[in-house]
């Protein structure tokens, strides 16, 4: 019986098309990585900034489709331990998320590479986390989105610790402030997503046939 729910929890969630998209993603991150870095007129493993940035983040917004079902308000009308059903399903995915990620930047880890896309993984699920709680899973995306990119705009030359804690995104991965904002981050979305669960919307809600 377990079995079968858990199948028909992923189904309903289309897990599958966030497997996928992460592997597509992460091959992507691989391939433009190895490329920027490779490239004479760029400042070496410094190039890669831009798929430290964009690449989690893209693997996040393909997560927060699977953060509700067709009708929240029905789900949680059945008697099962959704707190523990969600809790399980974030940092599952963020497991996922950051496992592949990773492999696209383990040439060099430390500059740029790994350690990097894992720390953004976690702060970009935690920013989508957040933002299905508040706006629903229909604009999820829209936080991570935003901040990401504002961050990657801005692209602050200097690297103090305030600068590092807001501007982690783009920050090496041996700056001790970007992992502690980024883990806050994530902290944070999971535990507002456990404990309430996407905002239903009117849109997600399921629809009988007439």
């Amino acid at each position: 019986m377990t079995r079968r729910l858990l199948v028909l929890y992923l189904s309903a969630r289309g897990a599958s098309t966030f497997v996928a998209g992460v592997s597509v993603t992460t091959l992507l991150a691989w391939a433009s990585g190895t490329w920027l870095a490779s490239r004479p007129y760029f400042s070496g493993t410094a190039a890669r900034i831009p798929v430290v940035a964009l690449a989690p983040l893209l693997a996040a917004l393909l997560l927060g489709p699977t953060l509700a079902g067709a009708d929240e308000n029905l789900e949680r009308s059945t008697p099962l331990p959704w707190r523990a059903w969600r809790a399980s399903h974030l940092l599952v995915a963020a497991l996922v998320t950051a496992m592949a990620l990773s492999l696209a930047g383990l040439r060099e880890p430390d500059t740029y590479g790994a350690h990097a896309l894992v720390r953004n993984a976690l702060g970009c699920i935690g920013l989508v986390a957040g933002g299905a709680v508040l706006l629903g899973v229909r604009l999820a995306w829209l936080p991570a989105f935003l901040y990401v990119g504002a961050v990657y705009a801005a692209a602050p030359r200097h690297t103090g610790a305030i600068v590092a804690a807001w501007a982690w995104p783009i920050q090496p991965s041996t700056t001790s402030a970007s992992w502690l904002t980024a883990v806050t981050i994530f902290a944070l979305g999971a535990a507002a997503y456990m404990h309430r669960g996407s905002r239903a919307s009117a849109g997600r809600r399921y629809r009988p046939r007439r």
